[in-house]
């Protein structure tokens, strides 16, 4: 059993200790029956896209250097202000010593490797460190940086090009870079957006290898979002089921108020082939950022979820047949969670400059595996930023388990993912290995500056995933504009790795990427691997 940091859940989190260790599925706050859908929800657009280029950039063109303001709330700047205030109104104290967490196998292994990623060219900032796991390669995508390309077996850079160059467009800035791996397919899918050009025209970006080797060439696609004049497409997430390439984006007016979320699959036969293609282009309404799933069966199904500011449940959408000619998305009851509100920011020793640890939307993927969804984002509790994880049943929209991932009892975590594998799954819990990275910081008992942190859990283990391995500490606080709250993070990735090794079959180990600090002024990424596995 494990002995919480936070008391606020002991109840819950021991009862869903107890259902995993036997196999047992367990609804928290919601009835075990299936609960009746919505309406299906509209698509007001058909978006038509033409063939696309084939391509192998390679260099650097300048980017546009900008300070990026972070992820526009989905609530209004006011109210997140309010927020965050209450926050940090009531500073955290010092916790009693913690124990559990990571289970024994993990931590016989405190590293299993790690190496540097993409750094920060000039003045571009926060990073959005997004990376994901290939048979051979590792693929990171990261704000001014671009592409990056990297060797599995040494952690050599193969290729690095920026994004102006890898998708042949300067004329504004582009961030906000995804990238997944289609394990079926053996491809390589990334995209990105460009601040808008203009009231009618903002760019979006898709590129698609031809094969497993991200270092030859992809097919590029680009698009204007079909929204209403000086609206903005922002915050794009991907995902992917066995037919489609699922994408999620929040939408804003010439006001930057919160208006709407978006959502559309793109059919793989199509993308994956060169060809023009045609989806439809869902209006969610406005349940706050909508994160989408990686599904790792052949369910014929996909459920999105999206968390507010603040609240006591997550918003579930079922979308079926995306990427088809039947596709819908129908909005299912609530997921009921013991009530959160945002994460006060991360506390540096030796300053008073605080790092930005966001709002609590979904900032990744989620795992979808059977009837079990895997995400997590970051919460307030007691005062200490904390990720927060939720497996949901979505048979029956209530939680399977939930738990929370921190290094110590009075550490700040923050930008956290975590994605799941069906090894050592069952037919009731069918998510068997949870993997994880964050960031943490500790101004209080045992000062430290940003690490990249990773850990893991098996079904069986206590909810909490804490200590974890450590892949990169900072030598000095963050502080590169003088703000009161500096950018960090914005969001990070974990990935499976599709691989094998006479010692590590698939499902075992994964990789993370996360922003680590190279100094005072200047970010970098560290790429680790973690695994319960030699």
């Amino acid at each position: 059993m494990t002995t919480r940091r936070r008391a606020r859940r002991v109840v819950p989190a021991m009862l869903a200790a107890l259902a995993l260790s036997l196999g047992v599925a367990q609804a928290t706050g919601a009835s075990a029956h299936p609960r009746a859908e919505g309406k299906p929800l509209p698509a007001p657009h058909m978006v038509h896209v033409s063939k696309p280029k084939l391509i192998n950039p390679s260099g650097h063109a300048q980017p546009k250097v900008r300070k990026d303001q972070g992820p526009l709330p989905t609530v209004s700047r006011n109210k997140l202000a309010e927020l965050k205030a209450a926050a940090a109104k009531h500073p955290a104290k010092h916790r009693p010593k913690v124990t559990g967490g990571n289970s024994a196998k993990m931590l016989k292994q405190p590293s299993q490797g790690s190496f540097e990623g993409l750094s920060q060219p000039c003045c571009v900032r926060p990073p959005d460190t997004e990376g994901a796991v290939g048979k051979g390669q590792f693929v990171e995508v990261v704000n001014g940086a671009g592409f990056g390309v990297f060797s599995k077996s040494d952690g050599s850079l193969l290729k690095n090009v920026s994004f102006a160059s890898f998708f042949g467009y300067s004329t504004q800035t582009i961030f906000n870079p995804r990238v997944v791996y289609d394990k079926k397919w053996n491809r390589w899918v990334i995209s990105a957006e460009a601040l808008p050009e203009s009231s009618t025209v903002q760019k979006v970006f898709y590129a698609v290898s031809t094969t497993s080797d991200a270092t030859k060439d992809f097919f590029l696609y680009t698009f204007d979002p079909p929204e209403n004049p000086g609206d903005l497409y922002d915050f794009p997430q991907l995902g992917l089921d066995q037919d489609a390439v699922i994408v999620t984006a929040n939408i804003f007016d010439s006001g930057l108020n919160y208006v709407r979320s978006r959502a559309f699959g793109i059919a793989k036969a199509d993308l994956y082939n060169g060809r023009d293609f045609g989806f439809l282009y869902f209006d969610l309404g406005t349940p706050g950022t909508v994160a989408p799933p990686v599904v790792e069966d052949n369910n014929s199904s996909d459920f999105l979820v999206a968390a507010t500011a603040s609240g006591n449940k997550l918003s579930l959408f079922k979308a079926t047949g995306l990427g088809r000619s039947n596709e819908n998305i129908v909005q299912q009851p609530d997921v009921p969670v013991t009530a959160y509100t945002v994460p006060p920011s991360g506390r540096q020793p030796g300053t008073s400059s605080l790092l930005n640890s966001g709002d609590s939307r979904f900032g990744n993927n989620s795992t979808q595996i059977g009837n079990q969804l895997l995400n997590i984002h970051t919460i307030n509790d007691s005062g200490f930023p904390t990720p927060t994880w939720y497996q949901i049943n979505t048979d029956t929209s209530a939680l399977t388990a939930t738990g929370e991932v921190f290094e110590s009892p009075d550490s700040d975590d923050f930008n956290a993912s975590v994605a799941g594998s069906p090894v050592g799954g069952n037919a009731t819990n069918n998510i068997g290995r949870m993997f994880f990275s964050w960031t943490s910081t500790n101004a209080m008992s045992a000062p430290h500056q940003v690490r990249v942190k990773s850990g893991g859990r098996l079904a069986t283990d206590p909810v909490n995933v804490i200590g974890g391995n450590t892949h990169s500490t900072a030598s000095t606080f963050y502080d590169p504009t003088g703000d009161a709250v500096e950018r960090w993070g914005d969001y990070s990735a974990v990935t499976i790795n599709p691989s094998s090794t006479s010692t590590c079959p698939v499902g075992n180990r994964a990789y993370v990427v996360n922003e680590r600090q190279i100094s005072t002024t200047s970010w970098g990424s560290r790429i680790g691997k973690l695994g319960f596995c030699s």
